[in-house]
């Protein structure tokens, strides 16, 4: 695999880090930041059967990074390894199709890309007051994002 997509990868296992179930999460049970519902879905489409999330390897996880994020927000078409990263880690956050229209929005400026994200994630607080506990999070995770590609 690609050396972008390397760097790309160790950033969000250390952002997403190991198991959670956290009830608030709308993404339900994680592991290494894969849902239990992406795990299914790839398991699926290889032939395989359900397993519990919490079970996944990181084999695994970097093979449903790359297949199912990495190359379908078409990061490995892009030349500039810090906007490949911050794209990457955006469609992992918010899905493909999120990810993309920030993207658009950006006009393949980085900076603004970042700063876009951060004001998706004040918005989600100001919908649902609820997501508030993962705030300071999200910051903390643009924030070191915006210090990993310097």
């Amino acid at each position: 695999m690609e050396e972008n997509f390397k760097a790309a990868f160790n950033f969000v296992l250390k952002a997403e880090g190991g198991y959670s179930n956290n009830k608030l999460d709308k993404g339900g049970a994680t592991n290494y930041g894969i849902t239990q519902f992406t795990y299914n879905t790839y398991r699926h489409k290889k032939g395989l059967t359900n397993k519990d999330v919490a079970q996944i390897t990181k084999e695994e996880a970097e093979k449903i990074y790359y297949e199912e994020y990495w190359l379908k927000i078409g990061a490995d078409k892009i030349k500039d390894k810090a906007l490949a990263i911050v794209l990457f880690d955006s469609s992992v956050n918010h899905g493909i199709a999120g990810a993309k229209k920030l993207f658009e929005q950006s006009g393949n400026d980085v900076n603004k890309l970042l700063n876009l994200r951060r004001d998706k994630y004040k918005k989600i607080t100001e919908k649902n007051p609820a997501q508030k506990i993962f705030y300071k999070g999200w910051m903390n995770r643009i924030n070191n994002l915006e210090n990993y590609i310097k």
